[in-house]
């Protein structure tokens, strides 16, 4: 695909309403423009001058990986992954001075929002982010906010691990798995879905936008890459935070924190899935089989559907 053929140029968006901001861009709904064989809500997603220049092709790569999807597969897939649709360009008319200044996504689906206190005593609604997960029981059930059972909690790790599995057998390296970048709904059924998408690369070739560690879950190397391996070790430690919620759960004590949690073969594969060896950590569709059998939790009120 040449990047052509993904762009649209800033004026066709129509009007943009603003819905939010981030570190590296601003987030606009957009009400007059839609896309074909894309039924849901759209947004801009603008990216801030400080991220440098987005290479056009890059980006159309990853819009490409999408499209490669088989029609069903790609329904599915836009239901867990706010994946980049197209590029939206300044000075789309001169193409050796195309300017990346952003990209189309769908919208985050109301059901993975919640509301949430504030200081000033009215709630506000916020994406339903995976670090809710990892915090005190007691102080979600202290702020109003819904408990995650445990068959819940284990099913919402399911989902991740099969989503990271698909990705993987795509050659897709996700990247940042973090707290914020997982968000989670409890019904109808528990599910996940995974957003800042454009920040994903295809094994072998150099981000688009550039692909930082979060803080709380720099894998053991310090300098290690993002990569297959580097998602391996954070989707460890992001089942292990979130079966065993109300401590920062770290590389060093995972083991030790999943033993109420988890039966030996799951300690097993969290200890091979947090150690410093990148070869040693389990195929994220190997802890999704572990999870899908409900090997040391029998989450019976969670339906096992894929």
């Amino acid at each position: 695909m040449r990047w052509q053929d993904a762009a649209v140029a800033r004026q066709q968006l129509g009007r943009v309403e603003p819905l939010g901001r981030g570190g590296q861009a601003r987030i606009y709904r957009l009400p007059d423009f839609d896309l074909p064989g894309v039924a849901v809500p759209l947004v801009y997603k603008e990216y801030h001058s400080a991220l440098g220049r987005v290479p056009p092709q890059g980006m159309a790569n990853i819009i490409a990986l999408r499209l490669a999807l088989p029609a069903e597969q790609r329904l599915w897939f836009d239901t867990h992954l706010t994946w980049p649709l197209r590029i939206v360009v300044d000075n789309g008319d001169v193409p050796a001075r195309a300017r990346v200044a952003g990209v189309v996504m769908r919208l985050i689906p109301d059901a993975f929002f919640q509301l949430f206190p504030t200081p000033a005593g009215r709630p506000e609604r916020q994406p339903n982010e995976a670090r809710s997960l990892f915090v005190d029981p007691a102080r979600l059930r202290a702020i109003g906010l819904p408990l995650p059972s445990r068959a819940q909690r284990w099913w919402l790790c399911l989902r991740l691990a099969y989503l990271v599995a698909f990705l993987h057998n795509q050659g897709i390296v996700f990247g940042d798995i973090s707290a914020r970048n997982v968000l989670y709904r409890l019904w109808p059924t528990p599910d996940v879905l995974l957003v800042d998408c454009d920040a994903v690369r295809k094994v072998g070739n150099a981000p688009v936008v550039d692909q930082g560690h979060t803080p709380d879950f720099f894998p053991p190397a310090a300098h290690e890459p993002q990569s297959i391996s580097s998602d391996l070790f954070k989707l460890g430690l992001f089942i292990v935070r979130a079966l065993v919620p109300g401590r920062m759960v770290t590389a060093d004590d995972a083991v030790a924190a999943a033993g109420g949690v988890l039966d030996r073969t799951g300690v097993n594969l969290l200890r091979a899935s947090v150690s410093g060896d990148p070869q040693a950590r389990p195929a994220a569709l190997v802890w999704y089989r572990y999870l899908r059998s409900g090997a040391g939790s029998h989450p019976t009120t969670a339906p096992l559907e894929d």
